[in-house]
Order: structure tokens, then sequence, then C-alpha cells
């Protein structure tokens, strides 16, 4: 012993505190689709629980409200929850459960895990229109769309654990 903590944790210095050191799989487009479909579902399932919630406490009055909602309305809410959803897991996760579903997670060009304020401009540019064409119309070996190079992030396939 050297006279230090017994019950410290070991310490050892990490050289890619974001990653393995190993370059990142870019996930496909196949792959971004599925957990692009599998969140938007969420997404929808979510915005379904906060009105239930809402007609529950606020009874009539509200369910009324919902039923007088505009087409503008009705977008400018799903697209605040498309926000808040996208910007609060990637930020807080890295992740969001659709990414989780498929393998695969957002990182910054290096590599590491991704700022708070890049998650942020991520989901505001998801409801650019035509944002979402931007993946298919990507390069196939690396398909990035405008929300992940304008905060220049990247999507890639979690590494499954190595067998020893």
């Amino acid at each position: 012993m050297d006279g230090g903590n017994p019950y410290e944790s070991p310490r050892s210095a990490v050289a890619d505190p974001g990653g393995d050191g190993l370059p990142h799989v870019p996930a496909t487009k196949g792959r971004r689709f599925v957990h692009w479909m599998i969140d938007r579902v969420i997404v929808i399932g979510l915005i379904f629980l906060a009105l239930l919630v809402a007609g529950m406490i606020g009874g009539d009055a509200v369910l009324a409200w919902a039923g007088r909602l505009t087409w503008w309305q009705e977008q400018l809410i799903g697209y605040v929850a498309i926000i808040l959803y996208y910007t609060l897991m990637e930020g807080i996760t890295g992740t969001t459960i659709g990414k989780l579903v498929t393998g695969t997670r957002v990182v910054d060009e290096a590599g590491r895990r991704v700022r708070f304020g890049q998650a942020l401009l991520r989901s505001v540019s998801r409801v650019v229109p035509f944002e979402a064409f931007s993946v298919l119309l990507a390069d196939d070996d690396d398909p990035r769309g405008w929300h992940d190079l304008w905060p220049r992030t990247r999507v890639v396939r979690r590494r499954a654990a190595a067998i020893a």
C-alpha cells in the first residue's frame, strides 16, 4: 500500500475519454431510418400522453381547446415536442430510444459524446423543411443529414463488448 485511501477506486490515464481509440463505424441509412421511425412514434405517443394528462387535470376545457387547434398549431406542438425529446435524450445520454434499439449513438466529429449545445442544434435542424431527405441524399458510406453536418456530429454504431 502506498498510504493512500484503501477504499478509493484505482486511477488510470484515459487517452480517449470519448471513445475507444478505434475509428467509428457510421450507421447505415436503413438503420437510421428505423431509429427515426421509432423515435417519431415515441414523440407522437408523448404528445398523446401529455394531452391525456392535461385532459384529466383540466377536464373538458382542455379537450375543447385541443379540438380547436388549427393545423399550424398542431405542427408547432409537434416541432416543440421533437426539439425537447431529441435535445434532452441526446444532450443527456447521447442517444434516443430509437438509437438504443438500433444500436447507434451520436458523437461529435472527434468521436466524443455530444455537448448539449450540439444536441440542441441537431434538434432545431430537424424541423427545417425537407431536412429528412438530406440523409437519403447523403453519401452511402457516411450518411449525414443537415442535422449532422451543421452541429458537426455523426451517428455511429455502438461497439459490442470485446470477447475475451
